[in-house]
Formats: C-alpha cells, structure tokens, sequence
C-alpha cells in the first residue's frame, strides 16, 4: 500500500491535520518532481485527496492508517484495531480525565485516553504504564468491560476498534502533558453530549455507571 518512506511520511504529516497545502507537506530537500510523484501514488492509493481549494487531507481509509504510516508493517483495514481505552478519575472531586485527539482518526475530538496492547505485558500494567508516561499520573486500573465501535464518517468507516474498558477510581499525581498525539485535562462535569465529544463515549459513561463485565458492540455516524 506504501511503497516508499516518503508515501509513509505523507500519510503521517496529514495524520495530525485536517488538509495541508503542497507546500507544507513537501520536505525542503526533496525537489517538487520527485515530491509530486509520491503525492500521486497516494492519491491513487486512495489514501489522499485533494480538495476544490486545492489542499491534501486524508480520505476515511488514509485516516485508518494515520499514524500507522510510519510502521514497518501496515494494519489491515478491514479488521479491528485492538485498544485499551482507560478511564481514569480523581477521587477528590470526582474528575474525569479526558482528552482531546491530535491526530486522526476523529482529530479534535474528545474522550477518554487510549494505549496499544502488547504481547510482552497485561493489560492492566499497560494501562498503568501509559497513563503514567503520558499524563504523570498513577493509579492501578481494572478491567471493566469490552466491545466493538465502529465509527463511520458521510457513510464511510474512519475508525474501527476492539476495546477493553480499564478503570482507576483513584488517580494520583499532578497531570503533564506528555504526549504528541493528545492533550489532557480534568473535567468534574463532562458533557457527555457535546459535539465534539467522541460518539462512543456516552456509551462508555453507560458502561462505567453498570456492574463490569458488560460487552457492547455499536456503529456511530458523525
């Protein structure tokens, strides 16, 4: 699907963006020819469009891929990326910790904040791990629940996962931002349905105010 490192750092550049000009995408050093041909290949590979006013973006199935562009080895689109989301609160004041996305999928959208499973490590020491890396904060998650979303964009899948719910009703620490891909921040009363909040979450509220164990699997269109 990609071919080349520059096709990679294409889909990568546009990952954290909503459309980006020629010019901003092309590194310096690379002159526009050579440039305008790997810009093409991903067009053609249906991961990059260009609109009226003449900008790049990324299509539904480039926004799939993000920032996987720049793995040695591609996901399948077409089967569930496995995730830990994780719902950590403060048991002061009862706040959430939310996040908003810096990169597609669902860029600018808010949420509870997520980590990649790995075979090396449980879950739970994983959640533990990231929420720590990322934020400063630490406190032991549990496993509350699981499921699938699928969520569609004009009719078109943006983003298909598996998930597991982890849960710490008692995080410590003074919250960091520590990540490229997110920015964090406390909340004692989300509005869980405000636009830009990421559709699945109303669904993950309804699941951590239920006894864990519920499984869920659910499409959103945005």
């Amino acid at each position: 699907m990609l071919d080349h490192h520059i096709q990679k750092a294409i889909v990568y550049a546009l990952a954290f963006s909503d459309a980006m000009r020629f010019g901003e995408l092309k590194p310096d050093e690379l002159e526009n020819k050579a440039f305008d041909y790997h810009l093409k290949k991903v067009v053609k590979a249906g991961l990059v469009e260009k609109t009226a006013e003449g900008l790049y973006r990324l299509t539904s199935e480039g926004k799939r891929v993000g920032i996987s562009a720049s793995r040695k080895q591609l996901e399948r689109l077409d089967q569930a990326r496995s995730t830990l989301l994780l719902a950590p609160r403060r048991a002061s004041d009862g706040a959430w910790l939310l996040m908003r996305r810096k990169a597609q999928p669902l860029i600018g959208l808010r949420g509870f904040m997520n980590a990649r499973p790995t075979a090396e490590q449980q879950i739970v020491r994983t959640a533990e791990q990231v929420c720590r890396e990322q934020t400063g904060l630490a406190g032991m998650f549990v496993v509350h629940g699981d499921g699938y979303f699928r969520t569609y964009r004009g009719g078109e899948l943006e983003s298909f996962i598996h998930f597991t719910l982890l849960v710490c009703n008692d995080i410590q620490g003074e919250l960091h931002q520590n990540s490229s891909l997110a920015e964090y921040y406390w909340d004692t009363d989300p509005d869980w349905l405000a636009p830009d909040m990421l559709p699945s979450t109303q669904t993950l509220r309804k699941m951590l105010a239920a006894p864990a164990g519920s499984s869920v699997d659910e499409r959103f269109d945005i």
